[in-house]
Parts: C-alpha cells; sequence; structure tokens
C-alpha cells in the first residue's frame, strides 16, 4: 500500500504561526513607545496575536495525527500514550533549560530576584503542560473517543476561565501578598502552580487557562484532518464558531469577574475560529503551492528552533541597543530582517540534523524536530 501523502497546509499553518511570532516579538521589543499608534501598528498587534492560539492549536492537532498514524502500524495504545508523555515532559524541559540560558546570557542572575525568572510561565510551557493533558485525555483511545474528550475539555477549561481569574483574585485580595508571589518572585510551591494557572507578567506570559484549551481543540479537530481535504467544512465550522462567539458577547454578564482579552470564553471562541478558518483557507492550496511556499514549510519544521531564535534574538541581551528605541518604519525593515534570519537559522539547523542522520548518530529524544514532534 503506498504510503499516505503528505499533508502540507500542516507545515504551512506551523510555518505561518512562526511568521505570526517573529513578527510580535519584533514590534513588542523594538519599537519605541511614542511610535505605538496608528492603524498599520494595531493592525501588526492584531496579526501577532493569533501567533500563540496557532502554535496551542497545532500542538494538540498534531499529537491526535501521530497517535493515530503510531496506532496504524500496531503499537498498542498504553505505548502510544507513554510516548506522548515522554515527549511532553521533554519539551518541558527543554522550556525550563531554554529560560536558564535566558537568565544567564541575558545577566538577569545579577538581580537580587533574577533567578526567579527560571520559574516564569511562557507559551513553551503552556504546550508541554497542554499535551500532558491532551496525552491522558485523548491519545491511545479510540479517535472519535479522544476527539469528543479532547473537546469538552477545551469547552470546560473555556468556560471554567473566569471563574479561575475570580477566584486568584481574591485569592490575591485576601491574602494580600499572594500577589507579590504571583508576579514578582515565587517564595511558595503554590505561587508557581498558581502562574501555571492564571498569572500576569512579569511571572507568567501565558497560563493554563484558557490558553492550553487551543491545544485540547486542535487534538478535537483531529477528526477532520484525517483522509482527503475538506476545506468547506473547516470553514464553515469556523464561521459558526466566530459568530457564536460574537453573539455569546452581546449578551448580559454570565460571569461576576470577566475581561474580553483574557478570561472571555467569547475571545476563545472567535480566536478559535480563526484557527480553523486558516486551516480551512490553506487547504484550498493546491500541493503545487509548496514551490512558493517552501520557505514557510521549513520555518513550520523546524518551529522550536523558530521559537527560540525569535525570543532571543528580539529581547535577549544581543539585541539591547535596539530596545524600544526604533521608528516604526525601522521596526518593519526589522521584522523582515528577523524573518529571513530565522529562516536561515532553520535551514542551517535542519541541514545539521540531516548530517547526523546521515551519520548514523541518534539525535535526544528520537529522530524529528522537537516542536513538531510535540506537535507546534
Amino acid at each position: 500500500m503506498a504510503p499516505p501523502r503528505r499533508k502540507l497546509w500542516l507545515d504551512w499553518q506551523r510555518g505561518l504561526a512562526v511568521l505570526f511570532m517573529v513578527e510580535v516579538h519584533a514590534l513588542d521589543a523594538w519599537l519605541a513607545p511614542d511610535a505605538r499608534g496608528g492603524a498599520a501598528y494595531h493592525a501588526l498587534r492584531m496579526l501577532g496575536g493569533f501567533a500563540a492560539p496557532g502554535f496551542l492549536f497545532m500542538a494538540g492537532l498534531s499529537q491526535a495525527l501521530a497517535d493515530g498514524a503510531a496506532e496504524r502500524k500496531g503499537v498498542p495504545p498504553g505505548a502510544r500514550r507513554t510516548a506522548a508523555l515522554r515527549r511532553a515532559l521533554w519539551l518541558l524541559g527543554v522550556a525550563y533549560g531554554f529560560r536558564a540560558v535566558e537568565v544567564v546570557v541575558g545577566g538577569a542572575w545579577r538581580r537580587g530576584d533574577g533567578w526567579a525568572d527560571l520559574l516564569r510561565v511562557d507559551v513553551l510551557n503552556v504546550i508541554a503542560v497542554g499535551l500532558v493533558l491532551s496525552a491522558l485525555v485523548s491519545v491511545g483511545r479510540p479517535a472519535r473517543t479522544g476527539a469528543l474528550l479532547a473537546g469538552a475539555a477545551a469547552l470546560a477549561i473555556a468556560l471554567a476561565t473566569p471563574v479561575v481569574a475570580d477566584v486568584l483574585r481574591h485569592y490575591d485580595a485576601t491574602l494580600g501578598g499572594a500577589a507579590a508571589g504571583l508576579q514578582q518572585a515565587p517564595n511558595r510551591l503554590t505561587d508557581v502552580l498558581l502562574a501555571y494557572l492564571y498569572a500576569s507578567w512579569p511571572r507568567a506570559n501565558f497560563h493554563l487557562f484558557n490558553w492550553v484549551g487551543f491545544l485540547l481543540a486542535g487534538a478535537a479537530a483531529a477528526p477532520l484532518a484525517r483522509g482527503p481535504r475538506r476545506p468547506g467544512l473547516w470553514l464553515g465550522l469556523a464561521a459558526a464558531l466566530f459568530a457564536l462567539g460574537w453573539w455569546a458577547d452581546r449578551w448580559q454578564p454570565v460571569y461576576a469577574f470577566q475581561q474580553f482579552w483574557r478570561t472571555s470564553p467569547s475571545w476563545f471562541s472567535m480566536r478559535l475560529a480563526v484557527c480553523l478558518a486558516l486551516a480551512g483557507a490553506l487547504q484550498l492550496l493546491p500541493d503545487a503551492a509548496e514551490r512558493g511556499l517552501g520557505w514557510v514549510t521549513l520555518l513550520g519544521r523546524q518551529s522550536l528552533v523558530g521559537y527560540i531564535a525569535s525570543v532571543e534574538l528580539t529581547y535577549g541581551a544581543l539585541a539591547s541597543p535596539l530596545k524600544r528605541k526604533l521608528s516604526f518604519p525601522v521596526t518593519v525593515l526589522g521584522i523582515a530582517a528577523m524573518v529571513a534570519l530565522t529562516w536561515a537559522i532553520s535551514l542551517a539547523w535542519e541541514r545539521y540534523r540531516a548530517r547526523r542522520r546521515k551519520g548514523g548518530q541518534r539525535e535526544p529524544g528520537g529522530a524529528g524536530t522537537p516542536l513538531r514532534r510535540a506537535g507546534s
């Protein structure tokens, strides 16, 4: 039997998430405060806002598709779940390892509380923990059962987010010092755990509620990605989900505490709809488009490399002379340069890995790009 054709639109969507991420990181890190205004700036901010949902959605989708491929090869359910958990925990280790390098190279260790940056929760942490949850909920189960369980978990997380945020808000107000623990240097294990659940910068750039819901929703969408392309179905579901979120946002307040841009189920619904719509739109492109989109495919295959390069080269010590000092036109040129540099680094890493494989050496964690294996 001939092997199934590669679904190029999956790599294209991952690659677009990398592009959105590079753009928003450079914009946030380099643009001068007095230049942060106007239609073009807000358009770029909105576009960059789709990077994290895209990464998370593709992580869950790819993990579920990989589980289906392993099932077709006859791998037992328990072994599939164990492998998925091992990959997720490995990725969590990468997240903390990268954060440690940032602390050392960036000089945060010179501050009295600088080592607390090691425990900051970022999108890579959320992806790793989300993959653990998704593995426990859906990996190793029949495809439809796993998808239903993942979808139910995503819905529960989206609906529970305003409640969790309200509880932690009252926790801060009641215990006083807890807010400092959550948002500054953690002094208790509970503060670290609460930072994962729901916290603000600098303790967390992302949190499990409600961000991990995008990953679980990706796992729930996996049955739609199997078999032939069905762009109409994806686009129809996206339109319905967006309309539902738009309509629900006009209801009278349901929750005692709700912030649209951080906790609202309507916000979650509309962002998820964009992920579905992008998947459907990319499926409309023929495989022949790969000739022009091959560079995007490369970014998608090496998404972990793109993440590390994007963070370190925009926020790291090497970029200190540029931070919050550039005009808008110069920042746009900087974004283009960062995209080119991220692509070049990704290409160099892929060629290095290819030489290692050719030499018969086994990579840590097994073959394949880390985030791509983890699904991002």
